[in-house]
């Protein structure tokens, strides 16, 4: 792609941001084009000052036929279609209904997508086998091609094919947001080929806009025929193959095959061509879909004849809806799609069926009725902070609308909220639901893994009865419970379900509909989205082509030296020798990119204090009096003996100072199923702040609670052998005067060692530590500090102040302490 741009600059004598004079005048085309609307770039560019900028184009017109002359993506084309109904009119003929199909090329797309050198470290073009041992034992589910469906597609293919999974995701949005009905039915394509990682980023631009799907009451047909046909160019492509130059100039034979389809429950059964009453995946009846057991998967070959059947009369509108759950949609776009099983594409839904379903919809809603909504509100408005954690201070029954990040909230402290409350089966109910969910956002799976996700749900289905029994429910007949039965097979397919998330295209409809809409006049909208969205693609590509044309200095062309993932890999051929994966290994890449301000003790442990202390020359008395650091002064001179062997030249007294910081972050070792980038936490020891306006209240003191290495010895690495839970009261430098000590330190409070296992909640009961009727504290080095972890308050009648060990704060600590 970029090498025929550059081409054809040269040839015909053209600067690199042709047609724009120089990099200045590129980036103010980039402002405006992203950020201002028609009417303010108009306006913005008759002032009188503009004129001073001398730049190529005056007027909002010749800057559009300018941006008209960058290169483009695939082109848009209109597609009429005359819908045939089912419904006869006045004079004996069937109505009809004209409607409009803005489409892509979807063969053009994935050239589009495959021709991209930025994505040269990120794509796959054969399937692997990847191992996290040396024995070849554990098998490892991460990326698309680490699954089992690459491996089936390939051997069906001719020798040297590239197999391209195309991923599908639909949904239909509102584009107006106070009035009207206008509404919008986008199809997004992207590819297996690239990494989960890059095609979750809508700013890499890994996932093409292919269609508007017309939206029509189709008021021609009765309820039981409504279908449009698509993809028809992925049916030759798919049979034989399209020669395709990859991000690393190679040209391949591709085959693209659908292999996922990303959709919410309704248009999953809409594609699928069942009932909302049945499973779009299995045959399972409709009044069984609350059972732990597997059903029949459906089949393409027996779907077909029988929409077939019913088309032709000879099977009764009874047998077909009533007993198969089959809609009359009797073209649907996968019939002719090769090597395309529909109903394996139906690819877990983490947001929809797991977030708001099961936990939010249904579990939330049982366990409020159990308890009681002031009860449940009042345990929220009790729970304890943690950096990074909403505090529902007014509690939940009162919240009318939700989102993602707020059901992701409540399973964080749920289990612990509820404990006490509620008896031990629900709790056990509770936690498996939560152990799933929290399974099911591992960004890799091993054997071990998925075995744990299946033990979690059966540990749910074994407990569920105990509402019926409460009188909260009658049934658990719920589609999105028995989703859940199907999660497992679809990772061991198409590798983890957090590369197929509806949260993605949730996430596209903002820039290729809604900010589509807003720069349209609202009347005849559609043709006037794809002609911003046309020029919005070529900002993109030319920017993209001057990023690459910068990286082909040789200082920085690297040659492809280094793979995506350092494992070694079974690729593609017919030896499985199993090769091994150490997903321990903290890569740079992962890391955040503020990573290089940090110090690193190991290659995967550092930390990071703020450039300016908010706190220079505390007094040890002020740390005594607003950190509640009573023992600092005899902590200090402890650590000074056992860690410098020196001796003070004189007794610490209280007008003795230090410099103190209100946080510090750390990194943490990633755990095996997580990206290196989720293992930065800060750790907050900030007093009470009083604010410079007097008319607000002071800012709370955070201290948080650690993790902390208390036996150097015993601590692997994995668990919780050698760890102690701390208390951080202060972070401090040690003054030059009493020695030189490599790191900064920290100030804790001591709880007990973690010994009182709750086996209900599978988490540890704390309670602070003392010695002498004061708290046991100790200085140390923050080379000892983990990570930070949350404390949830034991709520009960005791008068004993109890804490639990809150393993569902993160997927890490999860991960840690399961």
């Amino acid at each position: 792609m970029f090498q025929d741009i550059q081409a054809q600059q040269e040839a015909q004598g053209l600067d690199p941001w042709a047609p724009f004079t120089d990099e200045e005048e590129w980036g103010l085309v980039k402002w405006l084009v992203s950020r201002v609307g028609h009417t303010a770039i108009e306006e913005f560019l008759k002032l009188p000052i503009t004129s001073q900028m001398k730049t190529s184009f005056t007027s909002k017109y010749s800057l559009l036929k300018a941006i008209d002359k960058l290169p483009r993506a695939t082109e848009w084309e209109l597609k009429k279609i005359n819908v045939v109904g089912n419904r006869t009119a006045n004079d004996g003929q069937r109505e009809t209904e004209d409607l409009e199909l803005w489409l892509r090329n979807p063969v053009d797309c994935i050239r589009e997508l495959m021709s991209n050198p930025e994505f040269d470290q990120g794509v796959s073009y054969v399937p692997e086998r990847v191992f996290a041992d040396e024995e070849g034992k554990t098998r490892v589910f991460d990326e698309m091609w680490t699954g089992d469906w690459w491996w089936e597609m390939q051997h069906r293919l001719p020798k040297g094919a590239v197999v391209a999974p195309v991923i599908l995701a639909s949904d239909k949005t509102s584009l107006s947001q106070f009035r009207g009905d206008q509404e919008v039915w986008p199809v997004y394509l992207t590819l297996g080929n690239i990494s989960k990682d890059i095609r979750r980023q809508p700013s890499k631009r890994a996932a093409i806009l292919i269609a508007y799907l017309p939206i029509s009451k189709l008021e021609c047909f009765t309820q039981d025929v409504r279908s449009v046909e698509l993809l028809e160019p992925l049916v030759s492509a798919g049979e034989k193959g399209v020669e395709v130059t990859c991000p690393d100039r190679q040209v391949r034979r591709l085959y693209p095959i659908v292999a996922a389809y990303i959709a919410d429950f309704p248009e999953q059964c809409l594609v699928a061509c069942c009932m909302e009453n049945r499973c779009p995946k299995c045959t399972v009846g409709r009044d069984n879909r609350g059972d732990m057991r597997e059903s029949a998967p459906r089949r393409r070959d027996t779907t077909m004849a029988n929409l077939r059947l019913h088309s032709e009369g000879e099977m009764s509108s009874d047998q077909f809806e009533s007993e198969l759950g089959l809609r009359a949609i009797y073209s649907p776009f996968w019939a002719a799609l090769p090597h395309n099983d529909i109903f394996l594409c139906m690819t877990p839904d983490i947001l929809h069926q797991l977030h708001k379903g099961v936990f939010k919809d249904h579990l939330v809603s049982w366990c409020s009725k159990i308890i009681g909504e002031d009860e449940l509100d009042a345990r929220f408005k009790a729970m304890s902070s943690y950096a990074g954690l909403r505090h529902f201070k007014k509690g939940i029954s009162k919240r009318k609308q939700w989102t993602g990040a707020d059901y992701r909230e409540l399973e964080r402290v749920f289990l612990c909220v509820i404990a006490g409350a509620v008896d031990n089966r629900v709790l056990a109910a509770v936690r498996g639901v939560l152990d799933f969910i929290y399974y099911a956002q591992y960004q890799s799976h091993t054997e071990e893994s998925l075995s744990r996700m299946q033990a979690a749900l059966e540990l749910f289905h074994a407990n569920k009865n105990v509402f019926v029994e409460h009188g909260v429910r009658e049934h658990f007949n719920i589609p999105k419970i028995h989703s859940m039965i199907h999660y497992i097979e679809s990772i061991r397919l198409f590798g983890s379900a957090d590369g197929f998330n509806t949260e993605l295209p949730e996430r596209l409809h903002i820039d290729f509909a809604k900010r589509a809409y807003r720069a349209s006049n609202r009347r005849d909208y559609v043709i006037q989205m794809t002609t911003w969205l046309r020029r919005q693609e070529s900002i993109y590509l030319q920017d993209a082509y001057l990023r690459w044309r910068a990286s082909q200095h040789p200082a920085n062309n690297d040659s492809h030296s280094q793979d995506l993932d350092s494992s070694s890999i079974d690729s593609g051929s017919d030896d499985e020798t199993p090769s091994p994966a150490d997903h321990h290994q903290l890569r740079v890449a992962d890391l955040p990119q503020q990573i290089h301000r940090f110090t690193m003790f190991t290659a995967s442990r550092g930390y990071f204090l703020p450039r300016t202390c908010p706190f220079p020359n505390s007094t040890f008395q002020q740390l005594v009096d607003n950190h509640d650091a009573s023992l600092i002064i005899p902590a200090l001179e402890q650590f000074l003996r056992h860690n410098l062997r020196t001796q003070p030249r004189r007794k610490l007294t209280l007008q003795d100072r230090v410099d103190v910081y209100k946080y510090l972050k750390v990194v943490s070792p990633a755990q095996p199923h997580f990206n290196s980038a989720k293992c930065v936490f800060k750790v907050r020891a900030s007093p009470e702040i009083a604010p410079k306006d007097t008319r607000k209240i002071p800012a709370p003191a955070h201290y948080d609670t650690v993790l902390v290495i208390e036996d150097r010895e015993e601590y692997t690495g994995e668990g919780i052998s050698g760890l102690r839970v701390g208390e951080v009261k202060l972070v401090f430098n040690l003054p030059p005067r009493l020695g030189h000590f490599a790191c900064p330190l920290v100030y804790i409070h001591w709880f007990r060692p973690l010994q009182t296992f709750d086996e209900n909640l599978q988490s540890f009961r704390l309670t602070k530590s003392s010695r002498q009727h004061q708290p046991n504290a100790a200085v140390l080095p923050v080379d000892r500090v983990l990570r930070p972890v949350h404390l949830a308050p034991r709520i009960s009648r005791e008068a004993a102040e109890e804490f639990y060990l809150n393993r569902y704060i993160d997927l890490e600590l999860f991960e840690r302490l399961s």
